[in-house]
């Protein structure tokens, strides 16, 4: 082994501690942005004001209902779309934009609020909410253990019809 040059140890020195520096960014970064996405995401202060109306919470009711024929038929139809190339993928996408318009519904017609005089009415709609939101996440869960368990199968059998397709495309 050769012998370093004793005039290029400060040389060697600074680029170690540059090495290490950029070697602590990088993990801190990495920390920040696990513990960023881990973090649930914000939400929007409360509005302060009069309590929605009779009217408004009819409205609140129809897009509650709406909220839960459009799971529904979207956990149906999964089986329609099991040979799209990531249908998990597609599943987590569309389920957190579910999730947040169910968020966002809870806060307009502030269904968490137990005072007034449709106190009675709004806890109704929060537990009809909080029902859909207990199905959602058996669905949920029933996904991604199909795709852990299954998902090779599944891929298996799409890759069998995407050959099947194209002989059957070749003979014509």
């Amino acid at each position: 082994m050769t012998t370093r040059d004793p005039r290029l140890r400060p040389y060697r020195a600074t680029m170690w501690v540059v090495y290490f520096a950029a070697v602590l960014l990088g993990v801190g970064l990495f920390t920040f942005s696990v513990a960023r996405s881990l973090r649930a995401p914000s939400r929007p202060a409360r509005a302060e004001g009069a309590l929605p109306t009779r009217a408004a919470l009819r409205v609140c009711l129809a897009d509650l209902e709406l909220l839960a024929q459009e799971q529904g038929q979207r956990a149906w139809a999964l089986g329609h779309e099991l040979e799209a190339p990531d249908p998990l993928a597609a599943w987590n996408v569309w389920a957190r934009g579910w999730e947040r318009r169910v968020d966002d519904l809870a806060d307009r017609c502030r269904l968490d609020e137990r005072s007034g005089e449709d106190a009675a009415a709004r806890g109704e709609l929060a537990a009809a909410r909080d029902a859909l939101l207990a199905l959602h996440r058996v669905y949920a869960a029933q996904v991604n253990r199909f795709a852990q368990e299954q998902g090779d199968l599944l891929q298996a059998v799409a890759e069998a019809l995407a050959h099947a397709r194209e002989e059957v495309s070749k003979s014509r």
